[in-house]
């Protein structure tokens, strides 16, 4: 996979506050185009490797044996622009055709939409293995090149039962649609 060059640190600020800041733990690796990204929440992600920068490497001592991993990344493609949307329409329906004045404006903390003040993504991965710094993955909706801020394992006692779980009338609604239209329960 190719290297792919990105800034180390990312520093947060306001003018009152003591900077927040980041440095990326590794990158994403993948050999598949953005669009297969773009598309790939229809089969559940991509597999690829997330490669740790080697001073991190002994943190992942003890990560063997877990089925999952929670990837937090930073969402380097991110315009500044888009970084100011507060509020947005789910477009998830729009790729198949439904108006954009039929889907609602809601807020972006109220959706997984890239448009937010910190672009920051989490995503939940199936861990298949370890070569090294390399960890490979599938389920990944990140493009390759993404900086990973942190990762950890996904331990089953910190999942709510699902059955207390509840969506939005709205989310639910759109989930509804789109399970219909593409025949197949999916997650939105």
């Amino acid at each position: 996979m190719d290297s792919v060059t990105h800034p180390r640190v990312v520093t947060l600020k306001r003018d009152w506050e003591i900077p927040i800041e980041i440095e990326p733990i590794g990158y994403v690796r993948i050999n598949v185009s953005d669009d297969e990204v773009r598309n790939a929440w229809i089969s559940g992600g991509v597999e690829g490797v997330i490669e740790i920068l080697p001073e991190y490497e002994p943190g992942l001592d003890g990560i063997d044996g877990f089925s999952h991993l929670i990837i937090i990344a930073w969402l380097h493609r991110a315009v500044p622009w888009h970084r100011k949307v507060l509020r947005v329409k789910p477009r998830l329906l729009a790729r198949f055709g439904v108006p954009l004045k039929e889907l609602p404006l809601v807020g972006v903390f109220a959706t997984d939409s890239p448009d937010r003040p910190n672009p920051i993504a989490i995503d939940i991965v199936e861990f298949l293995g370890r070569d090294g710094r390399l960890l490979k993955v599938r389920g990944l909706d990140l493009f390759n090149g993404t900086p990973v801020l942190d990762l950890r394992p996904l331990d089953p006692d910190s999942i709510p039962d699902p059955s207390s779980i509840k969506v939005s009338a709205w989310a639910s609604e759109l989930k509804k649609r789109l399970s219909s239209i593409l025949g197949k329960n999916v997650r939105i």
